[in-house]
């Protein structure tokens, strides 16, 4: 938040009363002096949480393997590409246990991106099946 033209500060004594836009218009919010970010206690949270670490996120969540998925996918859906599943899905596995943590994450990602797309296949093949089957009906109660 920038100073108002000439470097001074607004005095929070001058607030008014609590809106919807301000509701502690007794607490100052200036994000450049320590001990004041907008809440009690200069937590910067309401309530006196603690601030979000910086740095989380994906890279804090627990690393999937999709090996069931894989073999779901195999078994069910279609095999050529439930097949290169397990194979990430195993990778993933072995460089989890092996603590390389970036590759389990890539080979994870791989994974789950081969589930679907055995997924889809499945679908695929399903649908053009089902189309298949009403073209050969349409035509065989033509020819009665």
């Amino acid at each position: 938040m920038s100073s108002p033209p000439g470097g001074e500060r607004p005095d929070p004594a001058d607030a008014g009363p609590p809106s919807a836009w301000n509701p502690h218009p007794d607490y100052p919010s200036y994000p450049d002096r320590p001990g004041a970010v907008g809440w009690p206690g200069g937590s910067g949270q309401p309530g006196g949480y603690p601030e979000q670490q910086a740095g989380g996120g994906a890279a804090d969540r627990p690393i999937r393997t999709y090996l069931w998925q894989s073999l779901v996918a195999t078994l069910l859906c279609c095999l050529p590409t439930g097949i290169v599943a397990i194979v990430h899905a195993t990778q993933a596995q072995t460089r989890l246990q092996a603590g390389d943590l970036l590759g389990a994450r890539q080979a994870s990602g791989r994974a789950r991106r081969w589930c679907i797309v055995s997924l889809i296949a499945f679908a695929v093949v399903l649908l053009v099946y089902v189309i298949a089957i009403v073209i050969i009906v349409a035509i065989a109660s033509r020819n009665d």
